[in-house]
């Protein structure tokens, strides 16, 4: 538990915005305190025990972390993207979730390609203007293909062309 942590243990740190993690020292920890509620917000369970506020040392800076419930073994800072953990199991789990969540958003990539198509075909479907303005892009489209083909072809034949008669002059 957290509530363990006095100045000069090791706490582990990682980094969520860029995935990294650190070994820290406690520099100071707080005497503990109730937490302080709002009563705006519902209840947070894992706020409903005592506190404490930690100060660590990292690369020879000291960061502060407030409101640190001491009954848990991780406390997260998403304003800062930062996880503290008493243990590296504690950041090898966060690592892991982090890591899951990636691989399911690249596995979500190809069905959200297939809503988007679905989408706008929908909305070609449903709006008959917008599929007139998206078949005329197209036959633009083509026409321009076919222009760019006809002219490397005419500048083919003037080039055999200009061959010949060069040819012709010689004799």
């Amino acid at each position: 538990m957290l509530s363990g942590l006095r100045p000069g243990t090791p706490i582990y740190i990682l980094y969520k915005n860029e995935p990294r993690f650190a070994v820290a020292k406690v520099a100071q920890v707080s005497n503990q305190y109730p937490p302080q509620f709002n009563f705006q917000q519902p209840l947070n369970p894992t706020t409903m025990g005592m506190m404490v506020d930690l100060s660590i040392e990292i690369d020879g800076k000291t960061e502060s972390y407030p409101r640190i419930p001491i009954n848990s073994t991780i406390a997260e800072f998403p304003d800062k993207g930062v996880i503290l953990s008493e243990t590296r199991d504690g950041i090898v789990n966060e690592i892991n979730v982090i890591r899951n969540a990636s691989q399911t958003a690249i596995d979500q990539v190809e069905a959200h390609k297939r809503v988007i198509a679905a989408c706008d075909q929908l909305l070609l479907d449903l709006n008959p203007q917008l599929k007139h303005e998206q078949e005329q892009a197209g036959k633009i489209a083509r026409l321009e293909e076919q222009l760019a083909g006809m002219s490397d072809q005419i500048a083919a034949l003037t080039g055999m062309l200009s061959k010949s008669i060069g040819k012709k002059k010689e004799e």
